[in-house]
This record gives C-alpha cells, sequence and structure tokens, in this order.
C-alpha cells in the first residue's frame, strides 16, 4: 500500500531558481531521468550544464534536444564522456574538471536506464567487478569523492551567487527498493562483506540491485557526516518506479509483471526528475545524508539506522575506501 500512494502521489512543478552563475553537472543524462533532470535544470537558466554519458552520440543528440527547450541563450551545454563500469573513465572524467566549480552534481545512472544496472546474470566490468556492484555503489562513490574540491570550490565563491541560488548540493540518487533488500552478505565479517558480492557463486539476482542501493544509501550518510553540510548538501532522493528502461533486459513472468506494473502506476520520466531536481536544488541542511521520496525526506529503514546499521555503515565505507586503495584510486575526503 505504500508503494501505490507513493506513486500516486502528485508531484508538483518546481518555481525556476536562479542558476545563472551555477555550474550543474547531471550524470547519464542523454535519456530517462538524467535527461527529464536536464530539461527541468534549464528552467533556472544555469551558466553551465554538464552532460555526462556514456555514449557520446547519444549524448550529442541529448545536446540538441536541450539546445532547442533551454530558456537563456547564454547557457553553454557540455557532453562529456563517463562510463560507470570503468575507475579509468570515472577518474579521467574528474582530472577534465580539475580547478572548475561544480555547484550542483546530480550522480544519475551513467547507462540507459533509470537509477542504475539491474542484470539478470552475473557479469562483471572491465575492472572486474561485479557490474551492478560497480555501477551502482563504487563507481558513484569514487566520483562523489572526486568531485568535492569541485563542490568546495562552489562554496568557497558563494559572495558570486544570486540570493535565491542554492548552496552547493550532491544528489546521488537513490531507489525505494533498497527497502526491499536482504542484503545477506551483511552478516559475514567486516572485511568480507564486498568480496562476497564479487563472488558469482552467491549472486542472487532478485536481491542484488536492492542490495547495491542499500550500500549507496550508507555511503551518502558517511559521507554526509563527513562534510559540513554548511558547506555542501549530500542527499540521496529517489524518483521513485518511472517509465524507464531500468529493468529492460528482464524477461519471463517476471518481465511481464514489470511491464504491467509500469503500465498501471508508473511515474512519467518527467515527474520522477522533479523529485530529483527539488533534492539538487531546493532542499537544505535538513536533507543532508538522508533518503528523500516524493520531495518529503522518508524515514530510512532499520537496516540502515539502527545500531548493527550504523556500524555497518562505518564498515562499508572503509571496504568501499580498501578497494580504491587497492586499484591505486586516489579519493579521500579532506
Amino acid at each position: 500500500m505504500e508503494f501505490l500512494r507513493s506513486q500516486f502521489t502528485k508531484i508538483p512543478k518546481l518555481a525556476p531558481l536562479n542558476l545563472s552563475k551555477s555550474t550543474v553537472l547531471i550524470t547519464g543524462a542523454n535519456t530517462g531521468i538524467g535527461l527529464e533532470a536536464a530539461k527541468e535544470i534549464l528552467l533556472s537558466t544555469p551558466e553551465r550544464l554538464i552532460l555526462a554519458v556514456r555514449n557520446l552520440e547519444r549524448g550529442n543528440a541529448a545536446r540538441k534536444e536541450l539546445e532547442r527547450v533551454k530558456t537563456s541563450t547564454s547557457t553553454k551545454i557540455d557532453v562529456r564522456m563517463l562510463d560507470y563500469a570503468s575507475f579509468d573513465s570515472v577518474r579521467t572524467f574528474a582530472k577534465e574538471l580539475e580547478g572548475q566549480r561544480v555547484d550542483i552534481a546530480i550522480l544519475n545512472a551513467v547507462i540507459d536506464v533509470m537509477t542504475g544496472v539491474w542484470n539478470t546474470k552475473f557479469t562483471t566490468t572491465t575492472d572486474g567487478y561485479e557490474s551492478d556492484f560497480q555501477v551502482n555503489v563504487l563507481a558513484p562513490a569514487l566520483l562523489s569523492l572526486l568531485l568535492l574540491p569541485n563542490l568546495r570550490a562552489a562554496a568557497a565563491a558563494s559572495s558570486s551567487r544570486p540570493g535565491n541560488a542554492p548552496k552547493p548540493h550532491l544528489s546521488i540518487v537513490s531507489s525505494g527498493l533498497y527497502e526491499m533488500a536482504k542484503f545477506p552478505e551483511r552478516n559475514l565479517p567486516s572485511g568480507e562483506r564486498l568480496n562476497a558480492l564479487n563472488d558469482p557463486n552467491r549472486y542472487v539476482q532478485s536481491d542484488r540491485y536492492p542490495t547495491s542501493k542499500v550500500i549507496n544509501l550508507l555511503w551518502v550518510r558517511e559521507l554526509a557526516s563527513r562534510v559540513s553540510n554548511e558547506e555542501i548538501i549530500v542527499n540521496a532522493p529517489t524518483p521513485g518506479f518511472c517509465k524507464t528502461e531500468l529493468m529492460r533486459d528482464t524477461s519471463g513472468v517476471m518481465g511481464l509483471i514489470v511491464k504491467l506494473t509500469m503500465l498501471m502506476v508508473g511515474r512519467e520520466a518527467s515527474e520522477g526528475a522533479r523529485c530529483i531536481v527539488e533534492a539538487a536544488t531546493v532542499k537544505e541542511e535538513e536533507s543532508h545524508g538522508r533518503f528523500l521520496s516524493d520531495m518529503k525526506i522518508k524515514a530510512e529503514t532499520a537496516m540502515v539506522t539502527d545500531e548493527g546499521g550504523e556500524i555497518l555503515q562505518k564498515d562499508m565505507w572503509k571496504e568501499i575506501m580498501d578497494i580504491f586503495a587497492k586499484e591505486g584510486l586516489s579519493a579521500q575526503v579532506t
């Protein structure tokens, strides 16, 4: 019932802000939620909009579409290559932005889906990690750290922003499906959980995406505890269940159920995008480290908030940082 109530919640239009001195970065911006979020952001006339995409051809097509609908001729739209399935791609992307301010970063999926990848079988990236795990957890976590200097540069330049422009935001797109995660690996000893997620013999397709979103949320909460909300607001909004291609590879009975559910109760991508943009622009300090649904802060589940969840949060941070160190990825909160 909670799911249906949420799906039928009316998502209001957003009042445009003055982003004329702001740079906005949206990953996975060539389709679905990401593209609709870019359209919504353009209503607030940003100085610069960066579209991070896995496919440059599709990214340039999206830019042409956005050029037609933008409300200010002064807004510059850039397309940059970014593939979450490659640590080198994430590192190169961040390197190209060194020394540039980013006022708002919306970390959406960098694939042709909604809020991440949902595979129907065990696959690995070129870096050797299970695909759900890298695309939904490791890559966004790495990028969130690498973008901190850009966001801090924006915070330092706050005096140059118009009065109603938001302070810097880092919004890592989440999913309400995290609430369905069983995540049996959490019961393993500290230091062994993420390795277990990379074991094909432990792979359970139906639980992997929700589990990845639990870890994603734990990362947001821990990152927020290490970054002052007076400087940067870090939060985790969900767009809700939208009419996108998230489970496009799901077949059989499950595929039929998903398609019928999407047809009957799925939100339009534009509505989901407004939820994301609202979190990344309007929500203030109270949203720091929180999960947001339907433009409201929503209490996180006990798996995340109880004593065991607090320990798990610290452990997941350490295990992810250990992976980055092993991969030679220099990323930290400074």
